[in-house]
């Protein structure tokens, strides 16, 4: 409907591959009177799945977020093995790359288990149930279910060594941890370079908590089971980073220098720490411009296959975005404060000012360069776009004071604009609204109590799930401990993380949990996940769902954004408190 008048249309196919990276095609379509048309031929034979779209310029029409997909048959009228295994994965997580397909388990359920009639010996496909089976009903049941599957499949598929050594996994997961150490031990002993093999070795490098010991583990995994394509790549990007993290960085650059497809983002990487600790700032400067150039002129074979040539250059200007800062914080660093501003200036227009500490960096500079109607102006329009921070807030009212003479009259116009970014935040999260009825949980408490969900009814209810691993769920915790901070003596709100998707069981996973919260020193409660994250369809952590005094939940948002979650979990729960929703809203 949305593309009813326009004068060009793309038609965008991702083809979903069998054990393989997605390729998207795009394909100019002709109008020829009332239909648009285009036509492929499909030679890819890996290829399983299909997913459109069609797009034109920045209109997208995906079928209402449930983009049109087709399973790839054969000859003899059935899917192709790994044809509904690949839906089947869709329909669990709701997308596939960018493409939205809408999330629906149940018909997941159907895909898998018509994967595994066609082709029984398909072990991916067990796999992938298996793993439903265990988020969906954990318990010693589901286990004696897959052991038996489990065993069944070994026997029919013991000799391939690849079957296996993705199998081994599940061995251990259901307790059969014996077996599984003598079957990889027996496999490694007879094919010492065989899939077991190589398996175990990259476990070992990526086990590894010493970065030097790791770098050394991946130079002999390197040298004993060499690599290629995108495997090699991607450990070659992981060896560069090692070095960084290891202090060094010459060899980081000639690792980087001598790999075909140059990365102009990892630059940022490489020269970021030692701008940021004004140590050898010509060499890191160098680096840094070095992945403005690369960033600049892009190699065209860097491109994922997946992402469409417009999608591609978007996230290059993003990219682009970040290591002109680190450039520019580098010259301001080395006293070329003109320079840097340029630089900056350009870094904020790429990132589109929705990086708060690139704001902070070029309002600084402004300063520097007794640039101060542009540094208030700059400023002033970080915060009403929630863009700022209290560093920027500081240079702000220096330039502030610089060209008034007095902060006189400060207070009033950094609160009218603070106001105005709240106002618009709260219109945007109210077109952004959800309305579902939350799921009834009983859950055990750190303390040992146990909470109701339905028991607190009546009051504004934040439910965080996240795990001790999750590095997002982590980096957002200080934010939660200060909301939680602004409203425990409220009895209306209860804010509760929900610990989910541990590595650990039971006592452990408690004892991981308790130790943690201590060591953090945060004091917000929080309760142990029994499976009711996929219960709210979570697909990753951290999750925040907010809860209204009646049941609904209203506010859902995925990952961590940064210091405006405060603002913005602050204006979610105060909308939630006023009575005036309630009779604004079904």
């Amino acid at each position: 409907e949305n593309l009813r008048n326009v004068h060009e249309i793309t038609a965008e196919v991702l083809i979903v591959r069998d054990d393989d990276i997605p390729v998207l095609l795009e394909l100019p379509m002709k109008n020829s009177g009332k239909l648009w048309e285009c036509s492929f031929k499909l030679s890819d034979d890996k290829a399983r799945w299909l997913l459109v779209r069609f797009v034109s310029g920045e209109l997208v029409d995906d079928n209402g977020e449930n983009a049109w997909n087709l399973l790839v048959y054969g000859s003899n009228g059935q899917p192709l093995k790994g044809a509904c295994l690949q839906r089947a994965v869709g329909l669990q997580s709701g997308r596939i790359i960018d493409f939205k397909i809408g999330k629906n388990t149940e018909a997941a359920k159907a895909d898998f288990l018509r994967e595994r009639e066609l082709y029984p010996g398909n072990w991916r496909a067990a796999s992938a149930w298996w793993s439903m089976l265990m988020r969906e009903k954990p318990g010693e049941e589901t286990k004696a279910e897959i052991r038996r599957d489990l065993e069944q499949l070994y026997e029919t598929q013991k000799n391939d060594e690849e079957v296996v050594a993705g199998l081994l996994n599940y061995f251990e997961q259901i307790g059969l941890r014996e077996k599984a150490a003598k079957i990889r031990e027996a496999a490694i002993a007879a094919n010492p370079k065989g899939p077991m093999a190589m398996l175990e070795r990259r476990r070992e490098v990526f086990t590894e908590k010493d970065t030097k010991k790791r770098l050394e583990l991946l130079d002999k995994f390197l040298a004993d089971f060499p690599q290629q394509g995108q495997m090699l790549d991607s450990l070659q990007m992981a060896k560069a980073q090692l070095l960084v993290n290891a202090g060094q960085f010459d060899e980081a650059a000639t690792l980087l220098a001598s790999m075909p497809k140059k990365d102009g983002n990892f630059y940022n990487s490489l020269s970021w720490d030692l701008i940021e600790k004004g140590e050898e700032l010509e060499r890191a400067l160098a680096w840094a411009k070095t992945g403005v150039e690369l960033l600049r002129n892009p190699d065209p074979s860097t491109k994922p296959p997946y992402l469409s040539e417009t999608r591609w250059k978007k996230s290059l200007e993003s990219q682009l975005g970040m290591v002109l800062d680190t450039y520019a914080y580098g010259l301001y660093k080395m006293g070329k404060a003109d320079e840097a501003e340029k630089a900056y200036e350009e870094a904020c227009a790429l990132t589109k000012g929705l990086q708060a500490d690139i704001n902070q960096r070029l309002v600084e500079c402004y300063v520097k360069n007794g640039r101060y109607d542009k540094a208030m102006a700059a400023a002033l329009e970080c915060v009403r776009k929630g863009q700022s921070s209290d560093p920027l807030i500081e240079q702000y009212k220096k330039a502030y004071v610089k060209a008034k003479g007095s902060e006189a009259g400060f207070d009033e116009v950094l609160n009218e604009a603070r106001n105005l970014a709240r106002t618009d935040l709260r219109k945007e999260l109210m077109k952004n609204l959800v309305s579902q009825p939350a799921v009834d949980f009983s859950l055990k408490a750190l303390d040992g109590n146990f909470i109701k969900l339905a028991e607190l009814k009546g009051k504004v209810v934040v439910l965080d799930f996240w795990a001790t691993w999750c590095g997002p769920c982590l980096a957002s915790f200080p934010f939660l401990q200060q909301v939680y901070e602004k409203y425990k003596s409220n009895p209306d709100v209860v804010i509760l993380a929900l610990n989910t998707w541990e590595n650990k069981e039971g006592a452990e996973r408690e004892a991981l949990v308790r130790k943690f919260m201590e060591e953090k020193k945060y004091t917000f409660p929080v309760l142990f996940d029994d499976n009711f994250v996929y219960k709210f369809g979570v697909d990753g952590i951290p999750t925040k769902f907010i809860i209204d005094k009646k049941g609904m939940i209203r506010f859902k948002s995925v990952g961590f954004e940064g210091s405006k979650m405060l603002d913005e979990m602050t204006i979610q729960i105060d909308m939630l408190l006023e009575d005036s929703f309630y009779s604004s809203v079904k």
